[in-house]
């Protein structure tokens, strides 16, 4: 049963994650064509912070959610108390984040040498508010190992995103390409507004079934008196150290986009935000999208390792750990190897038109790939190590090894962003995701053993 629920559950997810990283690139390969390397370098300025601020309003809360369930989901009241608290919770950071981030959009933009980028901040704001509602009831049927809804609402999301944005781009790169991008970067806030309303509308139908069967007087208690201190503070206990390692790559790249730009351009570089662009958007799209078969397996893996690990079945525990490290182990060896091998063809094919006619952006962008490309085994055994980690109450293994792993990037740009140009971040990526995976993979033999 373990069994066909660890394959059921990855293969939903990674289905409906190979379908979005599909539509992404959908997306941003006309993207670049409509709005060039420029224009994607000044998207790529604006995701890092508001990746930061998903995480900082966001991330930990869901896994805590789906893990706290995964281990009361046979006691229906308090699986909707957990649910109730944690949906309370991030809709009031949310929502606080949002109205902050409107507020400090001008002296953002003004503080990564891009004053003009400050209408972006504005489009994209909602979003983080948006996504706050959407990861608690994700992590809510995540928990009760029902990741349809999950997958569903990821594709509809890229649909209208893809929609909507490229539709608004080709509209407004009439008037000019920071307007372009403004309607690409607004159409991600109202792809999470639908996603919203479609999630909402799942749960109470959902609700509605249960209402027809029956239920005691102990689960019909209403929504204020689900509301619990006590279950707050034990949702912040087991999502505060996994928010501090998601935080660990986003600083990173929040650093890389005060940095590097402003550090290739002291160095002499004339074209230093287009090769930003090309490195944190071009390579970094297609080097994510074999990295989501990692993500579906560590989404699933959450809860069946917690609820394994609370019964003490130790020995299904490891199992299902190694096939699932096994299984991305494959498919991510012969992802890297089409990315080392077919680079040229990869990106001519893909965003022809963005490099036609610049032959020296190309020659980056092939190198690039093909450094980054061994960065997808490394990303994927990392999200799988530390999904098995967090489900074992092992949360701050990989805290610290992201942690450490962001330090040496940071340290490594520093030192070889000057000698080895845009190539530095690429690198850099790499050691970042090496060190982690030493730390939380030794942590992990020690315990399995």
């Amino acid at each position: 049963m373990a069994k066909k629920g660890l394959v059921k559950g990855a293969l939903i997810l990674s289905s409906a994650g190979v379908i979005c990283h599909l539509l992404g690139v959908l997306f941003r390969i006309p993207l670049s064509n409509i709005v060039g390397n420029y224009g994607i370098g000044l998207y790529q300025l604006v995701f890092p912070l508001y990746a930061l601020l998903l995480i900082v309003s966001s991330a930990g809360i869901p896994v805590a959610l789906s893990k706290m369930i995964a281990r009361v989901r046979d006691d229906r009241r308090q699986a909707k108390q957990v649910f109730v608290n944690a949906l309370v919770v991030l809709f009031v950071i949310g929502l606080v984040i949002t109205l902050v981030f409107l507020a400090l959009a001008r002296p953002i933009a003004g503080w990564q040498g891009k004053p003009e980028i400050w209408p972006l901040y504005l489009a994209i704001a909602p979003a983080v508010w948006f996504v706050c509602v959407i990861s608690a009831y994700r992590g809510y049927f995540q928990g009760l190992n029902n990741m349809v809804p999950t997958a569903v609402s990821q594709i509809v999301e890229q649909v209208v995103k893809v929609g909507v944005g490229l539709g608004l781009a080709f509209w407004l790169i009439r008037y000019s390409i920071l307007w372009a991008v403004f309607g690409a970067i607004l159409a991600v806030a109202i792809s999470e507004l639908v996603a919203v309303i479609m999630l909402v509308i799942v749960y109470a139908v959902q609700v509605r079934q249960q209402k027809q069967e029956t239920v005691t007087q102990n689960e019909k208690l209403g929504f204020w008196s689900l509301l619990s201190w006590q279950v707050v503070r034990r949702i912040f206990a087991i999502s505060a150290p996994i928010m501090v390692m998601s935080l660990a790559f986003p600083l990173v790249q929040l650093f890389d986009s005060f940095y590097v730009v402003n550090a290739l351009r002291s160095n002499g570089v004339a074209q230093a935000t287009e090769l930003y662009g090309i490195a944190t958007g071009s390579v970094h799209t297609l080097i994510n999208v074999p990295s989501v078969v990692g993500v579906a397996i560590a989404t699933v893996m959450l809860p069946m390792v917690s609820r394994a690990f609370k019964q003490g079945d130790f020995k299904t525990m490891r199992q299902k750990s190694w096939t699932a490290l096994g299984v991305f182990c494959l498919f991510g060896l012969a992802a890297t190897l089409g990315l080392f091998l077919l680079p040229k063809l990869i990106l001519t094919l893909l965003y022809g038109r963005a490099f036609n006619g610049r032959p020296e952006e190309l020659s980056i962008g092939i190198l690039l790939l093909r450094i980054e490309s061994w960065a997808i085994i490394l990303i994927g055994l990392t999200q799988v190590t530390g999904s098995i980690l967090q489900g074992c109450d092992h949360e701050k293994v990989p805290m610290w090894a992201l942690i450490i792993g962001g330090v040496v990037k940071i340290v490594f740009e520093l030192l070889a962003l000057k000698p080895l140009g845009i190539m530095a971040v690429s690198i850099a990526n790499i050691l970042c995701y090496a060190v982690a995976l030493i730390i939380s993979g030794s942590v992990l033999i020690k315990l399995f053993l």
